[in-house]
């Protein structure tokens, strides 16, 4: 950049503006700025998780809502990597002694597993009625169908609100029931 006597000009001011922006978007300069990537993030997903095959827009919506909870998640995610990294921490077998040894790193890790089996970031309030002592509802949808919590019992067990079939198809029992 050249300055001038009175500084930068009105041109390198504007152009510098609208490449600052682009910048962020670059992982050697996302990482450089202690942020993690889509492509880490999604990948920690599917570590902390254990599954393969994860839906990488519910990564995004899950790290969006949880940055929007916490500005610094960013930031607590590449520590959470580095931290699994120097640790060796590949799947979740060894998760508890991990969690024992990295205290700090462990609320970041359960937010994000959280994320994806409820469905929801954030603490949603029970209670409609704002009064003094209730919480705050912080939640944030992410997404119904895609919460992992219904994958175990997805061969017997209906969605809530989803049917399966037609007007009471309820009533025989599932095959993998009626069998045994």
């Amino acid at each position: 950049m050249r300055f001038t006597k009175k500084g930068l000009s009105r041109r390198q001011v504007l152009a510098t503006s609208l490449t600052l922006p682009a910048l962020g978007s670059l992982p050697g300069f996302a990482r450089a700025a202690g942020l993690v990537t889509l492509s880490e993030f999604h990948g920690l997903c599917g570590t902390l998780t254990g599954k393969s095959g994860l839906n990488p827009e519910i990564s995004n919506r899950i790290l969006t809502a949880l940055t929007a909870l916490d500005s610094s998640f960013p930031q607590k995610v590449g520590s959470l990597i580095s931290a699994m990294q120097t640790y060796g921490l590949k799947d979740m077998s060894d998760f508890k002694q991990f969690a024992e040894q990295n205290a700090n790193q462990a609320p970041v890790a359960m937010s994000i597993i959280s994320a994806w089996y409820l469905g929801y970031t954030g603490t949603p309030a029970m209670d409609a009625t704002p009064a003094v002592g209730h919480p705050v509802d912080d939640a944030t949808f992410i997404t119904y169908v895609g919460a992992l919590m219904y994958a175990p019992t997805a061969d017997t067990t209906v969605i809530p609100s989803y049917s399966r079939g037609h007007t009471n198809y309820w009533v025989n029992p599932p095959a993998s029931q009626s069998a045994g």
